[in-house]
């Protein structure tokens, strides 16, 4: 009986969310906001706020596959690897929920340890991706969330009763993307931009992978393992672990910008993002010590002075954002 309700359940819960797919990512950053919200304001914060926000995660895959499903979104990678990045993706939804749930269970023993069986986990997941799946850059997370405004369009024109198969077209040899014609817009909303297949660019010519991007990928891949081993060798504090693994990252996007073989959308979005994120060794230690805790506590007194208003969320921010350092300054992901 409680099968049968579950399944019940289960089905209308897929119509509903296939039938609003924004409905959906609202409902989605409603849960991940209260993370944010409880934070610093219960006595045993820290474990319920990831506990929401790693729910929040798993839940909005959970959603992308029921979408994918009912709009026949073709899957964003091959079969054969597919299982390999579910796993990744939400072993990522879930690492710092482990580390802080180690902490509290073990102390700080326990955090490391449970860290260095994570950050192994996705290295050696990372590194089958590219030496068996023939990945050129792997994403992070390797399943990335899923367009819903174009999920909503991909609705709206198959109710429309557009027919004619694909909405794009990859040609074969030159893995040019083409809109087809049944599924071309007014010609009043039409642009000159290329298309994008809905589950993200899915054509791609045969690659052929050169040294310098196995290399490049790889110095990615084995950077958090080195940092965590030079941390050992040096200590927390020391700037040795730090520089290493600012060179890595640094040599690896440079190898990444030397080489020559086609990357799709999503792999040239990632490099930006890789990029981007070397912003992030400004709150990793000891640069956080040395360089930006002060300028960010003078930074946030100068606004909770001039701007009142804002004080009330300024405050908490100022005293949390310690803690928030103390446990994501060493999430690679």
């Amino acid at each position: 009986m409680v099968s049968l309700e579950a399944s019940t359940f289960l089905i209308k819960y897929k119509k509903w969310v296939t039938s609003n797919p924004q409905g959906a990512a609202e409902m989605e950053a409603a849960v991940k906001w209260g993370s944010y919200i409880l934070a610093g304001r219960l006595s045993n914060s820290s474990l319920l706020c990831e506990v929401i926000y790693a729910a929040s995660r798993l839940f909005e895959m959970f959603n992308d596959f029921l979408i994918r499903g009912a709009t026949a979104v073709p899957a964003p990678t091959p079969e054969a690897s597919q299982r390999l990045k579910v796993m990744l993706s939400a072993l990522e939804c879930v690492e710092v929920l482990a580390e802080v749930w180690a902490r509290q269970l073990w102390g700080e023993a326990g955090k490391w340890a449970v860290v260095l069986a994570i950050q192994l986990t996705k290295c050696i997941g990372r590194f089958i991706l590219v030496l068996w799946h023939s990945a050129v850059v792997v994403p992070s997370p390797p399943i990335r969330p899923l367009d819903r405004r174009q999920a909503v369009r991909e609705r709206q024109r198959k109710a429309e009763g557009v027919e004619g198969g694909e909405e794009v077209i990859v040609l074969a040899k030159s893995g040019r993307v083409m809109r087809s014609l049944a599924a071309a817009p007014p010609s009043h909303q039409r642009s000159f931009t290329p298309p994008t297949p809905l589950g993200g660019p899915q054509g791609r010519s045969e690659v052929k992978r050169s040294n310098g991007h196995l290399l490049a990928e790889s110095l990615h891949t084995l950077r958090p393992m080195c940092h965590l081993g030079a941390m050992y060798l040096c200590g927390r504090k020391s700037w040795g672990p730090w520089a290493l693994a600012l060179a890595m990252d640094y040599t690896s996007l440079s190898l990444h910008n030397t080489t020559s073989a086609p990357t799709t959308k999503q792999e040239v979005e990632e490099l930006v993002r890789r990029r981007i994120s070397l912003l992030f060794y400004l709150i990793r230690s000891p640069a956080y010590e040395h360089i930006t805790r002060a300028r960010l506590n003078r930074t946030l007194d100068t606004l909770s002075r001039r701007l009142p208003p804002l004080r009330p969320l300024l405050r908490p921010l100022q005293e949390y954002i310690p803690h928030w350092q103390g446990i994501y300054a060493y999430v690679w992901s």
